[in-house]
C-alpha cells in the first residue's frame, strides 16, 4: 500500500500523551507541512500560535474555563466545566490555528485542511495528535479575547482548532469501522 495512504488510514486521535517534549525541529517540520495545505486562492489565510510546556499551557486552560463560564450558552460548557478538563489531554505541545474571515469565506476549511496536514505529519514521525475545538467557541468572549491577544493571536482572527501533539502514551485507538453507503458514483 501507498505509504500515505497507510498514514491516512493509520492516523488517530491521541488523548492520553508522555510527558516528554517533542524537539522543536520536529515541531518545525509538522508546522511546515501544515503551512503547504492548499488553501482557497492560495490565500493562506491561517495564523499559527506554537504553545509550549505544561507551565504555558495550563494557563490556556484556566482562561477557557472562566471565559465559558461566563457564556450560559456555549455548546461546550459542560465539558469544559469538568474538573479534568485541558485543551491538550497532557499533550506537551499544541498549534492553536487562527484566520481571519474578511481573507477568504473559506478560511475554515482552510484552517481544517492546515491541521490535517499536520496530524498526518505527526503520525508519520511517530508523534500524536489531536484537533481540539473549544477554543474557537470562546474566543471572541471579550476577557477571553484579551487573553488570547496576550498569546499572539491576532485580533480579529477566530480560533478554527488546535492540534495537540505529543508522544502517545500507549497504544494508538483502534480504529473505527467506517460507515456504509457515504459514496454515490455517477458514471
Amino acid at each position: 500500500m501507498n505509504e500515505v495512504i497507510k498514514t491516512i488510514k493509520s492516523r488517530r486521535s491521541v488523548r492520553k500523551y508522555q510527558s516528554r517534549q517533542i524537539p522543536r525541529a520536529d515541531v518545525e517540520q509538522i508546522i511546515e507541512a501544515g503551512l503547504w495545505a492548499p488553501s482557497a486562492r492560495n490565500t493562506q489565510p491561517w495564523h499559527l500560535t506554537v504553545v509550549r510546556g505544561q507551565e504555558n499551557i495550563a494557563p490556556i486552560t484556566a482562561a477557557l474555563k472562566e471565559a465559558v463560564a461566563r457564556m450560559p450558552e456555549n455548546p461546550y460548557r459542560a465539558l469544559v466545566g469538568g474538573a479534568g478538563y485541558t485543551v491538550n489531554f497532557g499533550a506537551p505541545t499544541i498549534v492553536i490555528v487562527s484566520g481571519h474571515p474578511d481573507i477568504t469565506p473559506m478560511v475554515q476549511a482552510d484552517c481544517g485542511q492546515l491541521i490535517q496536514n499536520m496530524a498526518l505529519a505527526a503520525h508519520s514521525m511517530g508523534i500524536g495528535s489531536c484537533w481540539v475545538n473549544q477554543l474557537g467557541s470562546a474566543c471572541n468572549e471579550p476577557g477571553f479575547r484579551k487573553f488570547l491577544s496576550g498569546l499572539g493571536v491576532p485580533e480579529g482572527y477566530f480560533i478554527h482548532g488546535t492540534c495537540a501533539l505529543g508522544y502517545p502514551e500507549g497504544d494508538y485507538p483502534k480504529a473505527p469501522l467506517r460507515k456504509e453507503n457515504l459514496v454515490n458514483w455517477v458514471e
